[in-house]
C-alpha cells in the first residue's frame, strides 16, 4: 500500500501564490514560528483537492479521506504565519480550507510552528498512525515520501462495483474505505486480500451509489464528537473528509433508485438497507423467490394441502414460486373453485383483513416493497419493514356492489407508499389466509401472517362454544333471505324462517391449520351446511366467515 513515497523537492520551490486571510480570521499574538517552503507547498497540493466553493473533488478523492487521497492529515490546532508576519491559529481542516479558497498574490502562508503532528498511513500495521514533524528538514522528507510529483495517473473506469478496505484509526477503533470499484483500491496499493466483505459499514461514499441517495438537509456527528448539519452530498463528503468514522442523527430519509421514499429510524435500519445495496444476502434465507430465479410474473397458482387433518389451500405468485416451496404440479388444484374469488363479502374481507398482520408482494416497488401491513378495525393501519424498522401510518375503507358481488379497497398511506393511494383497488382473490387486489395492471397480494397476532379477539373452541349456546340464535342472509338458526348445548342444530323450522342437523367445533376456531355445521339440507370461521369473539365485534359463499351477514343475537 502506499501513502508515503519519494521525490517531491522541485514542488517546494513552486511560487508563494497562495493562501490568504480574510478580516474575520483569528489572529493571535506574534510568536516564534519558522518559515517553511515546506508548508507553502503541501497548501498548495492540498487546494488541488477542493474546488472553489470549498468542497472536495470527487475525482480527485476516490476513497473520500483526507489521508488516502492527499497524503496525511494536520493534527489541529495549527499554528501558520502569513509572509506579512501575522500569524493565525487554524483548529479545522475546514478552517484551513477557508484560506486556501481566499488565498492571492499579496497575502499568503509561509510559516508554520514546529512541532506539529500529522496523520499518516502505515502499511504495516494497515493503521493511521500520528507522526510529530520537528523541523523544516523533517516536513521536507514527509513531503517527498508522498510524492506528488508523480506524473503516473490509474486510468480506471467508471465500473460501479464498489470494494472496501477496513483500517485501524489512531484511537484504536476500525473504519471502512470504500472505492468505486477495484482498480482505485488497487491504485492506492491495496490488493485484493485486503479488501473487506462488510461494506455496508460504510454510511458514505464520496463518489456516491446507485442504490439510493441522502435526502439534505441531515445531521452527523463527527469522531471528534461534533455535530454539524449539511446540506448536501458535497458537503457530507467536505464534512466527513477528514474524520474516520461518523453516525446520523436519526431519522432522515433517502431515495430509493426507482423514486421511492424511504425513512430510515436507526442504524440498524441503515445498515439493512445498505446490505442490500451490497447484494448481502447470505443471511436472506427468505428470499427463495430469487434463490430459484422466479420472476414477478402475476399468475396465481393454488396448493392444496392437508394439515392436522385440516385441508388448507395455499396460493402462491405464480407456478414457479410454488415449485419452489417443493411442490410439484400435480399438488396444483383450481384457485377458482378453492378460493370463491369475486364471492367474497365486504364484511368477510373486513373480518379477515384485521384479524392478523398481512405480508405483502406488490407490482408496485421493484426494489424495495413493504414487508409487513396491520389492518386496525378503526380504519388505519401501519406498513412497516422488519429489516429497516420503519413503519408508516395510514387508512383504509371498503366499498362493494351487491349486485355485480364486487369488493372494492381504498388506501390513504404517505410516502414511500403514496402510490397505493392514487389507485382504486378490487378484491379479485379472497380466502382466509390469501387476498389479491387489482387494479388495472398492477396487483398487491397479502397473505395472512399470524405469527405476531396480537388480535384481542382470536376465538378458541371453547370461546366458540359458548357463544353458539349463550347468543340463542344467529341470523344470516341466504339469496337475500335472512333465516335463524338456533344452537343447543347438546350439539343440535335447527334452521328457521319466519319461525318455522325448514331444517336440523348437528353441530361441532375444530381449530384449522392457521388457529381460527371453525365451526361445522351439517343439517340435512345441504343449502344450510357451512364452516364458520370465527375471526372476532370480543362482545363488541364478532365477526364471522362462513365457507358456504352464497351466506353472508352472519349476526349474533347477543346485544
Amino acid at each position: 500500500m502506499k501513502i508515503l513515497k519519494s521525490a517531491f523537492l522541485s514542488i517546494l520551490f513552486v511560487a508563494f501564490c497562495l493562501t490568504s486571510c480574510t478580516n474575520d480570521e483569528p489572529v493571535i499574538e506574534q510568536q516564534s514560528i519558522e518559515e517553511s517552503l515546506a508548508i507553502t507547498a503541501s497548501l498548495s497540493q492540498l487546494s488541488l483537492q477542493f474546488n472553489s466553493q470549498g468542497d472536495i473533488e470527487t475525482s480527485a478523492n476516490p476513497a473520500g479521506n483526507i489521508v488516502f487521497d492527499f497524503c496525511f492529515d494536520f493534527v489541529y490546532p495549527l499554528n501558520l504565519s502569513y509572509n506579512t508576519g501575522t500569524t493565525v491559529t487554524v483548529n479545522s481542516l475546514e478552517g484551513l480550507v477557508q484560506i486556501l479558497i481566499n488565498s492571492n498574490q499579496d497575502l499568503f502562508i509561509n510559516g508554520i510552528a514546529f512541532p506539529f503532528n500529522v496523520e499518516a498511513f502505515d502499511d504495516d500495521s494497515d493503521s493511521i498512525v500520528v507522526v510529530t514533524i520537528n523541523n523544516e528538514d523533517e516536513f521536507i522528507n514527509l513531503l517527498e515520501d508522498c510524492d506528488f510529483d508523480n506524473e503516473f495517473e490509474c486510468e480506471c473506469t467508471e465500473e460501479y462495483n464498489p470494494v472496501c478496505v477496513e483500517i485501524t484509526a489512531p484511537n484504536g477503533e476500525t473504519f471502512l474505505i470504500t472505492y468505486q470499484n477495484a482498480c482505485y483500491a488497487e491504485c492506492d496499493g491495496f490488493t485484493e486480500a485486503d479488501f473487506s466483505n462488510n461494506c455496508e459499514g460504510d454510511y458514505n461514499w464520496s463518489g456516491g451509489n446507485e442504490c439510493f441517495t441522502y435526502n439534505f438537509p441531515l445531521t452527523i456527528t463527527t469522531d471528534n464528537d461534533e455535530t454539524i448539519t449539511v446540506n448536501s452530498q458535497e458537503e457530507l463528503n467536505t464534512a466527513l473528509y477528514n474524520s474516520y468514522y461518523f453516525d446520523f442523527v436519526y431519522s432522515f430519509d433517502v431515495t430509493l433508485a426507482d423514486g421511492t421514499l424511504l425513512t430510515i429510524g436507526n442504524e440498524e435500519a441503515l445498515i439493512e438497507l445498505l446490505e442490500g445495496c451490497f447484494g448481502d444476502d447470505d443471511d436472506d434465507d427468505d428470499d427463495d423467490d430469487d434463490d430459484c430465479g422466479c420472476d414477478e410474473e402475476f399468475a396465481p397458482v393454488c396448493v392444496q394441502v392437508i394439515e392436522d387433518g385440516v385441508t388448507v389451500v395455499s396460493v402462491f405468485t405464480n407456478a414457479c414460486v410454488a415449485l419452489c416451496e417443493g411442490f410439484t404440479e400435480a399438488d396444483f388444484v383450481t384457485c377458482e373453485d378453492n378460493n370463491n374469488p369475486n364471492n367474497c363479502s365486504e364484511q368477510e374481507v373486513l373480518a379477515y383483513l384485521v384479524q392478523c398482520e398481512w405480508y405483502i408482494n406488490t407490482s408496485l416497488y421493484e426494489n424495495v416493497a413493504p414487508e409487513y401491513i396491520e389492518f386496525n378495525q378503526d380504519g388505519t393501519l401501519e406498513v412497516y419493514n422488519e429489516g429497516t424498522d420503519v413503519t408508516v401510518q395510514g387508512s383504509w375503507d371498503l366499498a362493494s356492489n351487491p349486485n355485480a358481488g364486487d369488493v372494492f379497497m381504498f388506501f390513504n398511506i404517505g410516502a414511500p407508499y403514496a402510490t397505493v393511494s392514487q389507485l382504486d383497488w378490487t378484491v379479485t382473490q379472497c380466502s382466509e389466509g390469501f387476498i389479491i387486489l387489482e387494479s388495472g395492471n398492477e396487483f398487491i397480494q397479502l397473505e395472512r401472517d399470524c405469527d405476531n397476532n396480537n388480535n384481542p379477539g382470536d376465538c378458541s373452541e371453547e370461546d366458540v362454544a359458548g357463544l353458539l349456546v349463550e347468543c340463542q340464535y344467529w341470523s344470516v342472509i341466504i339469496n337475500n333471505q335472512e333465516y335463524e338458526y338456533v344452537f343447543g348445548s347438546d350439539g343440535t342444530v335447527t334452521v328457521s324462517i319466519n319461525d318455522d323450522s325448514i331444517a336440523s342437523g348437528t353441530w361441532s367445533t375444530y381449530t384449522n391449520g392457521v388457529g381460527d376456531a371453525v365451526v361445522s355445521i351439517n343439517t340435512n339440507s345441504d343449502n344450510f351446511n357451512s364452516d364458520w370461521t370465527f375471526l372476532s369473539c370480543s362482545d363488541d365485534n364478532i365477526i364471522i366467515s362462513s365457507s358456504a359463499n352464497w351466506m353472508s351477514n352472519i349476526e349474533s343475537g347477543c346485544p
